[in-house]
Formats: structure tokens, C-alpha cells, sequence
């Protein structure tokens, strides 16, 4: 989704949002936004507004329209979709902060019934890090028919968030940490890949009773938690496989990043991913020297006790090389459909593993990460002793 990140929000937009003559008031009652109201500012070619399945609608297929004068944090929203296509991505964004900072809510139609038909996503820098955020609390399952109406309503207080499907008791999503924090901002829709028809747009802001400190959950054993980040440099450059030289790594800025939960470091938070390849590339356009893609390298220190042999299991997101005191020991590319057509490129820290052969004293590991898109990132997890 990093391709639907680019157009979701742009600076000129956000320009006219924030010139638009200030912040609504907080509404009590919930206010319904028409479809054709002039306080949606559209940024798509494609959309247009039309009778569909007996509703005046809203059709996005490639863009997004978001409400001026809408400041959001706590609320509700509700709006009917229904997708014209049995592939499409429908979506709606809240707590817009900036042209590429939002949390987004979406659905995708082609996988009806399956675990990923319902996703949350965090977007940072531009890039929607749905690679990187899958399972409880980020994907859920539901039935989306063609060509039917269908109700969606977000409840959202404080760092959690519940989605109703189609009028459901029960929420099909039960979001449990949102990734962008206590935020605020804009309110929108949007459709990609055939998009979809919104109709009924109704939110609520609710008042904010109080901020409870985050507690995140504790990594699991083994975790490499603390990372420094380089700058990005340009992939047709700086191969990522190419070892570094101690004055190398030594010249270079760095920003030191701790790992977030369950132990990965989002790069997609500190560094721009660049939009680059085509959003259904061919396998081998997903990876190596394309002009423009971007890399970057992070470092961290293990101290060991004696001389050994160390298993680490890592994941990431989209491409790796791994050096251990300047030497290379592990590359792997993860990209999506990259493995097999049906691979999504989801990062979990079982995905890959390298022996490390530490000396006593420190041991420098440096990782290259390159994205093509999805979310750009990494996890590392120390695992047992092999050899003594």
C-alpha cells in the first residue's frame, strides 16, 4: 500500500487544509457529510459523483477526499462503501497529521473470508507498513460481497479502535495499539486498485477524558532492541551487499532508534521510502539495483562472553545483507510475490536465520535493508548457543 501513501496526502493539499478557515468546533451529535459537499477536497482523476445501487455516491478508484475544518481524535465514524470490483481497496483514514502520517482502516474485497480482508495500518513518511503490521489486532476476516451496501463504523478512544462490518454486534477488528499515539487530525476516504462507492459519511467527535501513559508490551527474549540508523542512500550507488570499511561506518551519521513491539525497528518512521516500482511489479523488478530505491543501514553491538557460535532469526522487509565485523554472512530478499505468487512479504521474525560466529569481546553486526514496498523494517532475535 505504500503506492496509495504517495497520492493519499500532498503538501499542496495540505496546504488548503490548514488555510481553509480554522478548526470545526467539537460536535456532540454525529454530522453527516454529503457526498457532493464542498467541504471534501478530492485529489482524484477518476472520481466522480453518481446513482449507484440506488444512491447519490462518492466513486474513488485511484485518490482519496478528505474533509477541510475537521480536527479528529476520539469519535466515531460511519459510511457505507461497496466495491464495484472483486479486486479493490477501499479504505478510511483518521488522525491525519500530515501529507504522509495517518492511520487507516481498509478493506480488501479479493480476499473475502480470509484473515486479511480487514486491515489496520499505520502510515509513516509515506509508506503504508501493512508488511509490517499483520495479525491480531491489525487483520481480521469478513465477508465483502460485490456489488452490495455495505455499513462500516470505527469507534476510536485513545490507542484503540474497534471496526464494525455490515452491522455486526461484535467488532470484526479490535485494534489494540495505534501506532501514531495519542494523535489528531483529518478525516477521509479513498479507493485504489478499482476503489470503491461511499455514500452516508457520518462522524462524531468525542471529548478526550485523559491520556493513560503507553505501556507497551516487553520484547521477547532475545530481542537486539537498541540500533542505529544510517542516512539512506540511493541502491544503483551503494550496492547492498557490498561490505563497509571501518572508516566507512565511522564516517557516517547515525541515529540511534530503539526497537518498538513485538522487537522491530519501523524504518518506515525515521526515513522517506521512495515510490519507485510499479505497484504489481514482476518479481525480478521487486528487488536489486533499481534507480532510485533506497537503503539503509543500522548497527548494533554484541558483547559476548567467549568465542561462539550464535543462531539469529531476523525478519525483514523487503531485502537484506548482514555483516558481522565487516564481513558479510547472510543475504535474503522477502519482497511481495518475490518467494512464490502467493507470498504477501509479511515480516516475522521466524521468516529467516544466520549462524554468527562471535568472538569474545565486541561484535559489530551491520544490516543494508531495502524496501520495494509495504513497510519498511527489521527484527532480530538472539536465539540459542551452538558451539562454545
Amino acid at each position: 500500500m505504500r503506492a496509495l501513501a504517495k497520492f493519499f496526502l500532498t503538501p499542496v493539499f495540505f496546504s488548503l487544509l490548514w488555510c481553509a478557515g480554522g478548526v470545526a468546533v467539537q460536535a456532540a451529535e454525529p454530522v453527516q457529510v454529503a457526498v457532493d459537499s464542498t467541504q471534501w477536497v478530492i485529489k482524484d482523476q477518476k472520481a466522480k459523483t453518481e446513482e449507484f445501487l440506488g444512491r447519490k455516491s462518492l466513486y474513488l478508484t485511484s485518490g482519496f477526499a478528505v474533509l477541510k475544518e475537521v480536527d479528529f481524535e476520539n469519535g466515531v465514524i460511519e459510511v457505507d462503501i461497496a466495491a464495484p470490483s472483486p479486486r479493490s481497496f477501499i479504505g478510511i483514514s483518521f488522525r491525519g497529521q500530515s501529507e504522509a502520517d495517518f492511520e487507516t482502516v481498509y478493506f480488501r474485497p479479493h480476499k473475502s473470508g480470509l484473515e486479511d480482508a480487514v486491515q489496520y495500518a499505520p502510515s509513516f513518511n509515506g509508506s503504508t507498513a501493512w508488511q509490517l503490521f499483520s495479525g491480531k489486532g491489525f487483520t481480521a476476516a469478513a465477508e465483502i460481497p460485490k456489488g452490495q451496501w455495505i455499513h462500516v463504523r470505527l469507534e476510536i478512544t485513545g490507542l484503540s479502535g474497534k471496526v464494525y462490518f455490515n452491522h455486526s454486534e461484535k467488532p470484526v477488528l479490535e485494534i489494540e495499539d495505534l501506532k501514531h499515539g495519542y494523535s489528531h487530525g483529518t478525516l477521509g476516504i479513498w479507493g485504489s486498485a478499482n476503489g470503491g462507492y461511499f455514500s452516508n459519511f457520518t462522524y462524531r467527535i468525542d471529548p478526550v477524558a485523559s491520556r493513560p501513559e503507553r505501556r507497551p508490551n516487553p520484547p521477547a527474549q532475545g530481542i537486539l532492541t537498541k540500533w542505529e540508523l544510517s542516512e539512506a542512500f540511493d541502491v544503483a550507488v551503494r550496492d547492498l551487499e557490498t561490505p563497509l570499511s571501518s572508516a566507512e561506518l565511522k564516517a557516517m551519521k547515525w541515529q540511534a532508534v530503539e526497537a518498538e513491539a513485538p522487537g522491530m525497528v519501523v524504518i518506515d518512521r525515521y526515513r522517506r521510502s521512495p515510490d519507485v516500482v510499479r505497484f504489481f511489479a514482476t518479481p525480478a523488478e521487486r528487488t536489486g539495483k533499481r534507480e532510485g530505491r533506497k537503503l539503509v543501514l543500522a548497527r548494533t553491538v554484541i558483547e559476548s562472553d567467549r568465542d561462539q557460535i550464535k543462531k539469529m532469526s531476523l525478519g525483514y522487509s523487503d531485502e537484506v545483507a548482514v555483516f558481522l565485523n565487516l564481513e558479510p554472512v547472510f543475504t535474503g530478499k522477502s519482497a511481495f510475490r518475490f518467494r512464490d505468487p502467493g507470498f504477501l512479504g509479511i515480516m516475522d521474525v521466524e521468516d529467516d536465520a544466520v549462524y554468527l560466529h562471535l568472538k569474545k569481546g565486541r561484535n559489530e553486526l551491520v544490516l543494508a535493508v531495502a524496501d520495494y514496498f509495504g513497510g519498511w523494517g527489521f527484527i532480530c532475535r538472539m536465539d540459542e548457543c551452538l558451539r562454545k
